[in-house]
């Protein structure tokens, strides 16, 4: 009985250690591909078409990963950085190209294999981040590889610091002009398109968008402004 349970213990520390094996693995490689390929939120496209080996390795890992017994937070990690992958693997795999929108079927139509399911990026961002968290904040997370999306950042995110770094995303950008430009001349506040395309989302957390505005800004926005939106711009976010 005694080398059954300690035949048991050591299955159970032998998975346990794979299974951290595997976490340190896949966080580290996104983070020092991210670090090395993402200068100021743009990318060297030209340079990843040259030497696509690292970042197809990496794309074979979002293909092979394991999600069993994994807790949300880890989940949510693991597909903001796949999603930020394969969108640089589109880019560069259709490179040179002028907008991710010059590529048919960027976020509805092409499918890759993310931890041993298919979806596309549209997929991915609603059935796997969206929908199972509602938290409007993965929308900063994401860079989609225009300009005008929440800039590419140069890190990954980790499961045990993910709320930490939502967090600190949702306040970087709503800090910044270009995605939350007040205008108090005109009693205005302009936002990035995106509180637009996913005000519902915005709304359903804070009430509405300035009040989700005011919830990661440390000068706040005055109730009584006027909200429009900003134009979108397409351009690819390459270097």
């Amino acid at each position: 009985m005694r080398n059954i349970v300690f035949i048991i213990s050591l299955v159970y520390a032998v998975s346990l250690r794979s299974q951290e094996n595997q976490t340190l693995s896949i966080f580290d490689n996104f983070n020092s591909f991210l670090l090395e390929e993402v200068v100021f939120g743009l990318v060297d496209y030209e340079k990843l078409k040259q030497d696509p080996e690292r970042l197809n390795s990496l794309v074979n890992q979002i293909a092979l990963y394991n999600l069993d017994g994994t807790s949300q937070d880890h989940k949510t990690a693991f597909y903001i950085n796949a999603y930020n992958t394969l969108v640089i693997k589109q880019i560069t795999d259709n490179y040179p190209v002028n907008s991710p929108m010059d590529i048919k079927g960027f976020f509805k139509v092409k499918t890759f294999n993310v931890a041993g399911e298919t979806l596309t990026l549209d997929g991915i961002e609603f059935t796997k981040l969206i929908g199972p968290t509602g938290d409007p904040r993965i929308h900063f997370a994401l860079g989609c590889g225009a300009r005008s999306c929440p800039f590419l950042y140069d890190n990954a995110f980790y499961p045990e610091k993910l709320q930490e770094q939502l967090e600190f995303r949702a306040e970087l950008i709503i800090d910044r002009p270009n995605y939350v430009f007040v205008d108090e001349k005109n009693n205005k506040v302009v936002l990035n398109k995106i509180f637009d395309w996913y005000s519902d989302q915005f709304i359903s957390d804070a009430g509405s968008l300035i009040k989700y505005v005011n919830k990661h800004r440390f000068y706040k926005v005055p109730e009584q402004f006027n909200v429009e939106f900003q134009e979108y711009d397409w351009t690819l976010n390459d270097r």
